[in-house]
C-alpha cells in the first residue's frame, strides 16, 4: 500500500512532536483523522444534496423512512433512533420536511397523544430520484481507495463503533 503525502493531521503531530516530544499523540492519528474526514466527507454530501433542497440531516430522515418499508412510517422516538445523526433539532427538521411536503405527522392510532412521521408520495419519489446520485458521489469521495481497502476500512470502523455506540441504538422502528 502506498502512503499519500501528508495530510494536515501529520502537520499537528509534528507540531506537538517539537513542543512536547515526549506527548504519545497516537490517538491524534486515529481520531483527528476520522473527525476531519468525516467534516470533509458530511461537507461534500451537504453540497450535492442542496442541489435537491435538501441538507444531510433532512435527507438522513427521509432515507430512514424509506428504507423502512411501506407504509414507509416511524415514530419520533424510531426515527430519531434510525437516522445516522444526532436528534438535535428533531421537530425543527420534521417541520421543515413537512412544510415542504416530503413527510407528514398523522395521529397514532395506538396512542392518541401521539404521532406517526410519515413519508408523503412526493417524499418518496424525491429519495428514489435522488438516491443513485447520492451514492454515485459517495463513491467518488471513496474512490481513492481500493475495493478491498474499502472493506477493510469498513470492518474498522464497525469494530470502533461497535464499542461507541449504545445498544439500543438498533431497533427498527417501523409501524405497521
Amino acid at each position: 500500500m502506498k502512503i499519500p503525502q501528508r495530510d494536515h493531521v501529520d502537520s499537528v503531530i509534528a507540531e506537538w512532536a517539537d513542543e512536547l516530544p515526549d506527548l504519545d499523540t497516537r490517538p491524534f492519528a486515529v481520531v483527528g483523522r476520522i473527525g476531519r474526514a468525516g467534516h470533509l466527507l458530511d461537507a461534500a454530501v451537504e453540497r450535492k444534496l442542496a442541489a435537491h433542497g435538501l441538507n444531510r440531516a433532512g435527507w438522513d430522515v427521509l432515507t430512514a423512512l424509506r428504507r423502512s418499508g411501506s407504509p414507509y412510517r416511524m415514530t419520533p422516538t424510531s426515527l430519531y433512533r434510525s437516522v445516522m445523526r444526532t436528534s438535535g433539532a428533531m421537530s425543527n427538521r420534521l417541520n421543515r420536511l413537512e412544510q415542504q411536503g416530503l413527510l407528514r405527522r398523522v395521529p397514532d392510532p395506538a396512542d392518541g397523544r401521539g404521532v406517526i412521521v410519515e413519508l408523503t408520495p412526493a417524499g418518496k419519489r424525491l429519495v428514489d430520484e435522488v438516491l443513485a446520485e447520492h451514492l454515485e458521489n459517495e463513491r467518488r469521495l471513496i474512490a481513492g481507495l481500493s475495493r478491498t481497502e474499502q472493506r477493510e476500512l469498513a470492518a474498522l470502523l464497525r469494530k470502533l463503533l461497535a464499542g461507541l455506540e449504545p445498544d439500543d441504538l438498533h431497533g427498527s422502528g417501523r409501524v405497521p
